[in-house]
């Protein structure tokens, strides 16, 4: 049986995502988890974040299970990584090459311990590989079959949205690889659906198209790790939302987010504000000003935006990981020997607690940890993970790929690899940086990298390229020749 090493690998990966189950029973919580399910259980869209994880949960609420969730997103994890397989698989990787880039998918503890939270990461990995892999299926992909890819990435920009410009790369790399303008029309299309079904209804409730009413808080982000009032100039509507400190003592990008030490803060809500009860930085008011106010310090500032921006993405490859939650690497990111119990702030509001309580019952979804399986996670966390720098050379292989196939503008390669690379650019350029944003990026830019050494790019063995079929039809037979003529 051609692929009995591969079902032997990915029966160790369940065997190992059941024993993330066993050891932190029911699942791990961050900070979002709790709108999710907030926005879950009330139905109304978070005005800081697309809900498209929160439809998810709506579906598995009737079971009142954070068992199921975790089992669901484990099976997307293996799935992923299955789908990764069978792609290179079908354009001629052994089974060895297509197994070792479905690994880190596999086997990464970071990507194994965000299966196991309320996030909306794995299911918007899980929507964005399968479409792009639909689309590397075959050369020239039916039409209702880029549809389908098209519509899966528009729903991933309602989970995320940094989702949203990955329809654009769709189109982009559909037409570069010459699969006509009716295959990347029906792609981009089936994709604005599900994002102009949202706006409808995120209008319905705050009176705007848009996603989300935090584009602007998370660009001001950005921009105040270098911004300068003294080179930007702004208006007196926007001064507030200057910070007077040096930005060599300023603080991390992102926690000028939540940080109630920031102008955004104290413009959003007040200096006597209490932080989780009073907070309120995504309004649209506030979306105004803090985009006016980061558009004008790119403007004045283009060079030093560029440098932090490319500083952070550089971030990416680094062999070792710095440790801090707001990079998405420190303990709430982690396997732990204990797990800090609930905020206060979640039974402090009424609605929040009364989603929790749906979905985790009397224990409110408390994890617990349980030996020896949690041991084991502890140790394994360590040392199996993707490394940033490996992280590295699978997107230059990915990139020697596109290439190396120049004359067909890069081929095969040039979708998913340039997914990943968008995956890995646009959250530093947009908001900061994360370790668990580029876990996004790994299952696509592996997939590139496999196609990059599949000598298999333009037919699989499955398929029967038009020319090629023609060619192999048997000549007509030419037709007798009359040797007489009826008579008139």
């Amino acid at each position: 049986m051609a692929h009995r090493p591969f079902i032997a690998v990915a029966a160790a990966a369940a065997a190992l995502r059941a024993v993330v189950m066993l050891g932190y029973p029911p699942i791990m919580w961050f900070n979002d988890s709790y709108n999710y399910v907030t926005d879950a259980v009330g139905g109304v869209p978070d005005p800081a974040r697309p809900a498209g994880y929160a439809f998810f949960l709506k579906l598995l609420l009737p079971f009142h299970s954070l068992t199921l969730v975790a089992a669901l997103q484990a099976a997307m994890g293996l799935a992923t990584g299955t789908i990764i397989y069978a792609v290179l698989r079908r354009r001629g990787l052994p089974w060895w090459g297509a197994t070792l880039a479905a690994l880190p998918v596999l086997f990464d503890a970071f990507e194994l311990q965000l299966e196991h939270m309320v996030m909306s990461d794995v299911l918007f990995i899980f929507l964005v590989t399968t479409a792009i892999a639909m689309l590397c299926w075959s050369r020239r992909p039916r039409v209702p079959v880029a549809a389908v890819a098209g519509l899966m990435i528009g729903c991933a920009a309602t989970v995320r949205a940094v989702g949203l410009p990955l329809l654009a790369v769709l189109a982009a790399g559909l037409l570069l690889r010459r699969a006509g303008w009716l295959r990347s029309s029906a792609a981009v299309a089936a994709g604005i659906v599900p994002v102009a079904g949202y706006m409808v209804w995120f209008h319905g409730t705050y009176g705007q198209y848009a996603m989300d009413e935090a584009t602007g808080a998370f660009l001001y982000s950005r921009v105040s790790s270098f911004a300068e009032c003294a080179k930007i100039k702004p208006p007196p509507s926007l001064r507030p939302l200057c910070d007077p400190r040096p930005p060599a003592d300023r603080p991390n990008s992102q926690e000028y987010l939540w940080s109630t030490n920031t102008p955004l803060w104290q413009v959003s809500n007040g200096p006597r504000a209490t932080p989780h009860i009073d907070g309120n930085q995504f309004t649209e008011r506030v979306n105004r000003l803090t985009k006016q106010f980061a558009e004008r310090a790119i403007l004045a500032q283009p060079l030093a935006y560029l440098r932090v921006a490319a500083r952070d993405t550089l971030r990416t490859f680094t062999w070792a990981r710095v440790p801090s939650d707001v990079a998405g690497s420190g303990p709430a990111f982690q396997f732990r020997q204990t797990i800090q119990p609930l905020p206060w702030w979640v039974t402090y509001y009424p609605q929040v607690k009364t989603a929790v309580l749906r979905y985790g019952g009397p224990s409110m979804g408390q994890p617990k940890v349980v030996s020896p399986y949690a041991g084991f996670l502890q140790d394994y966390e360590k040392y199996v993970y993707l490394r940033g720098t490996i992280l590295g050379l699978i997107v230059l292989a990915g990139a020697a790929g596109v290439a190396a196939r120049w004359r067909s503008l890069g081929g095969m390669v040039l979708l998913p690899w340039a997914a990943g690379v968008a995956l890995i650019v646009v959250p530093p350029m947009t908001a900061g940086f994360s370790y668990r944003y580029v876990l996004a990026a790994v299952p696509v830019t592996c997939l590139a990298a496999g196609l990059a050494a599949s000598r298999r790019q333009g037919t699989a063995p499955h398929e029967v390229p038009e020319r090629a079929a023609l060619a192999h039809q048997p000549a007509p037979r030419p037709q007798a020749e009359r040797l007489w003529s009826p008579r008139p």
